[in-house]
Parts: C-alpha cells; sequence; structure tokens
C-alpha cells in the first residue's frame, strides 16, 4: 500500500463509526467484509461523501437489519455492495437510494438497487478505481 492511499475497508470503517448509534438503536448489525486489498487514493476519493450518505440511508432505514458490505475490484472499476438481508421498508429504502443516483453520478460513480421489496435487498455503488487514469478531483 503506498502512503497516498487508503483502504477501502478503513474508509467504510470511519464512516460507519457516526452510524454505529442509529444501528444499534435499531437493532441492527453491520459487517464489513471489504478485504484490506482494496485501495483508493487519498487526494481523489470523490465518492466518500456518496458512501456516507448510502450508509447512513441504508442503516436509518433498517429494522433488526443484517447489513453486510463488501466490495470487488475490476480493471478500472471498484463496485461496492450493500446488503439487507432482513430487508424492513423498502419503499422508503428504494425511494431514498434513487433520490441519491444524482449525487452518485456528479461524485463520478452509478448507484443500483435490486430486490427493495424482497426480504434480501441488494445496493451496488460502482466507481472508477481511481488507480488508474480515471480520476475525479474533490
Amino acid at each position: 500500500m503506498k502512503l497516498s492511499e487508503v483502504s477501502l475497508q478503513q474508509l467504510i470503517n470511519q464512516l460507519l463509526g457516526n452510524q454505529m448509534s442509529t444501528a444499534f438503536r435499531n437493532k441492527s448489525v453491520v459487517t464489513n467484509e471489504i478485504s484490506r486489498d482494496i485501495q483508493l487514493s487519498k487526494d481523489k476519493i470523490a465518492v466518500a461523501p456518496v458512501i456516507r450518505h448510502l450508509l447512513a440511508t441504508v442503516i436509518s432505514n433498517a429494522r433488526n437489519g443484517e447489513i453486510y458490505i463488501s466490495a470487488e475490484r475490476f480493471r478500472d472499476i471498484i463496485i461496492l455492495h450493500v446488503q439487507d438481508r432482513n430487508n424492513y421498508n423498502g419503499y422508503a429504502l428504494d425511494y431514498s437510494i434513487k433520490a441519491m443516483e444524482t449525487e452518485a453520478t456528479s461524485a463520478g460513480g452509478s448507484l443500483t438497487i435490486e430486490g427493495a421489496q424482497k426480504r434480501v435487498v441488494n445496493i451496488s455503488l460502482s466507481f472508477p478505481s481511481q488507480a488508474g487514469h480515471t480520476t475525479y478531483d474533490c
């Protein structure tokens, strides 16, 4: 890991810090399954506010939630997956996630939600790996 990079796992842990009281109050468990190997450039993390908003939205809409966060890195893209395996209020979550699509696009990413009205909901945020040629300034 270069000094100019930050682990996505570490970033997620930091962003979750402010949300843990809400998760506790909503009786939800959040598990960060992201590998330490997925790195982002510290000076190019334009997507961090979108991730913060995404996590806050999922956690605030969860009741007895089982929230799992994972990520995959492809050549030029990272896909962040947020899954609630005990979806409580899919309509509100779907509305809130769709309202974030413009924010995600402005940060260079793309946001999708699948299964909003099912027990297991999957939300994906894809964005440039930022380690390659495509970067977005904060």
